[in-house]
């Protein structure tokens, strides 16, 4: 089969499953007639109508109840104050603060190590090595010019603080 009836063939064979497609697609939604229809109700009905709809719906969700394994309703009522009752009293929880550390000084040479003021539960001044852990805090790098303090959820760069 030369290259020239190949692109025939398939040509002829895109064409005929697009309009087939096109025809099980016309084919597959029904058209929509469009009918008028008058309900006349009176308020009264509809009520009663609707006590009854949801008087079933409530026996039907009672009855097949996936949380409750006797599929009855509970005998306590829920009280969502009562759940805190128990507990004792509910406090709110202030988020952590965020330590205020400074760059003081940097020394040596390579290796660098610094000092920094402010870091929690340790004394001002404290020498800082890369690696070197404090608590949740870690200093990740230590250059001529700056730290790297890596905590739990945020990452400091600690700098010198340029004058103008």
């Amino acid at each position: 089969m030369t290259t020239r009836r190949l692109y025939v063939v398939v040509a002829a064979a895109f064409v005929s499953l697009t309009g087939a497609g096109a025809v099980r697609w016309r084919a597959a939604v029904p058209p929509v007639g469009h009918e008028t229809t008058s309900i006349d109700v009176t308020t009264a009905s509809l009520a009663d109508s609707l006590d009854v709809v949801l008087s079933e719906s409530e026996d039907l969700i009672v009855s097949n109840d996936p949380f409750r394994l006797a599929n009855v309703p509970a005998s306590v009522r829920f009280d969502p104050d009562a759940e805190t009752r128990g507990a004792g009293p509910v406090t709110a929880v202030a988020p952590p603060v965020r330590p205020t550390m400074t760059l003081k000084a940097i020394v040596g040479g390579p290796p660098w190590q610094a000092i920094v003021d402010g870091i929690p539960g340790q004394p001002q001044g404290t020498l800082v090595r890369a690696g070197s852990a404090f608590d949740k805090l870690v200093a990740q790098s230590v250059t001529r010019d700056s730290v790297v303090m890596r905590g739990p959820d945020t990452t400091w760069v600690l700098s010198f603080r340029r004058r103008q």
